[in-house]
């Protein structure tokens, strides 16, 4: 099995730029594993795939990649070698300020102070003019580092025969990602004739159709090499990995005859075993099955009439204003576990206890302290239940409780008038009632939802809560 990588560049780390590694295929193999490992962290992550082919996401660093393949039967069919790359930051320039008003040197040049960021050395410096209809480009590349992510900074730049008149700067890193300046204003002495603007016009195409040709043949050259390589290390690679198959399949045909008659014989002897296998257990699983029906026959199951169930609601306060001058006044998450008891049942219907835990906190959060009202019912219901269908019934329910309040403030330590921490605890009667719809998909599975109402007894400020909730349980 011989694998052709296409490719080992830079890729950019944006979302414009999709990042992709891909190989050659080959007729035996079914599918294939990228295993990738960055060389900083050596953190090493599979990727699998029935494509030729594995997109990528990447943040910025060194990496490396070996592609396995693997034929029909799930065996390895050959690994590639690895190759290395590099995902660098792809940034738009971010020109932060520039030099608005600027002359031309006695030598013809101009210097011009900026703060420009998100660059690299290979990163375009030109001053556009529309009047003049061409760039002059900036060689200024001292200050920025050798790294290809977009993320160097330049204070300066330079320019030779630029005329007087109004500019903007141009910025295009080699992402293609750019940024235009403000205006800047060019003041100088010296004037230029038609001839000497179409020469710098000239100047500046000739200078930008030579950077792209030695761009180009620069990447046309190491790919040229690249591939040179690659492929007589490939060819090495498949010469040896033939000649070690054909020794290989040699041998096996010969273990193969060998073992032929063998093999016939045992796969005859377990396909009989097998077939006595399979009816002895089909009669075990059959007399199993008569039995357990028998059994359950026998023994009928007696509902207890026990339910447990725990869930969640939204709790609104309606009667207090207390809380809702003091506390954040919009519905919290409610805590619920309620536990019933049907010992009557008559019918479609049923009489019954609920016994009923709720809890819900009330918050409000200043810059000088932070309070909560956090309140815990416990009631004892009279529940009335109806069945509507074989899985679906109603119920109404009344009865009383108590609501155990804790009161909590802690004042931010940072506050010049900073108070003392209080917490406080009030245990107050309540009545409560409530409806629901109870349902039972299954015969040992309950789902109920309704609303539960609670009336809590506080002297001369009474509390009135409404809490719809849904809760899952057991019946037994």
């Amino acid at each position: 099995m011989i694998l052709s990588l296409l490719f080992c560049v830079s890729l950019a780390y944006a979302e414009e730029f999709p990042q992709k590694i891909q190989w050659k295929s080959n007729a035996n193999a079914l599918e294939y594993k990228v295993e990738l490992q960055n060389t900083s962290s050596g953190k090493t992550q599979e990727i699998k795939t029935d494509k030729t082919y594995a997109e990528l996401s990447l943040v910025p660093g060194q990496y490396r990649y070996r592609v396995y393949a693997y034929d029909f039967l799930g065996r390895e069919a050959g690994v590639s070698a690895w190759t290395k790359f590099e995902v660098f930051k792809a940034n738009k320039p971010s020109i932060k300020s520039v030099e608005k008003n600027v002359t031309v040197q006695k030598d013809s040049s101009l210097s011009i102070s900026v703060d420009i960021s998100d660059i690299n050395k290979n990163s375009k410096f030109e001053l556009v003019n529309e009047g003049l209809e061409g760039n002059i480009s900036s060689t200024e590349r001292s200050k920025l580092g050798e790294s290809s992510s977009e993320t160097g900074a330049i204070t300066s730049l330079r320019f030779t025969n630029v005329p007087a008149g109004k500019w903007r700067l141009k910025v295009t890193n080699a992402s293609g990602l750019s940024a235009l300046s403000d205006v800047i204003t060019v003041g100088g002495d010296k004037t230029y004739t038609a001839e000497e603007v179409s020469e710098i016009k000239k100047r500046a195409e000739d200078a930008v159709r030579a950077e792209m040709q030695a761009t180009m043949d620069e990447y046309i050259k190491n790919s040229e090499l690249a591939q040179a390589e690659k492929e007589k290390l490939l060819r090495e690679q498949e010469k040896q990995e033939n000649d070690s198959r054909a020794e290989e399949e040699k041998a096996r045909i010969e273990a193969e005859k060998q073992r032929r008659n063998e093999e016939l014989q045992r796969i005859e002897d377990e396909n009989r075993r097998a077939e006595e296998e399979r009816l002895r257990l089909a009669a075990e699983k059959e007399a199993a099955k008569r039995a357990k029906e028998e059994w359950k026959a026998a023994h009928p199951y007696i509902w207890k009439n026990v339910i447990f169930e725990a869930g969640v609601g939204l709790t609104t306060n309606v009667v207090n204003d207390i809380i809702k001058e003091y506390y954040d006044d919009s519905p919290v998450l409610a805590l619920n576990v309620r536990a019933q008891y049907f010992p009557w049942t008559s019918g479609s219907e049923k009489f019954g206890l609920e016994l009923g835990f709720l809890t819900q906190s009330f918050e409000n959060n200043t810059s000088y302290y932070e309070a909560k009202l956090e309140s815990n019912v416990f009631d004892v219901k009279i529940v009335w239940q109806h069945s509507l269908l074989k899985t679906v019934a109603t119920s109404l329910k009344v009865g009383t409780g108590v609501d155990l309040f804790e009161k909590s403030i802690d004042y931010i330590e940072t506050t010049s008038k900073r108070g003392s921490p209080e917490a406080k605890s009030y245990l107050y009667p309540s009545l409560c009632a409530g409806g629901s719809l109870f349902f039972t998909p299954w015969k040992f599975l309950v789902f109920e939802t309704g609303v539960d109402l609670t009336a809590v007894l506080a002297g001369s400020r009474p509390m009135g809560f409404v809490t719809p909730y849904a809760c899952i349980g057991f019946r037994f």
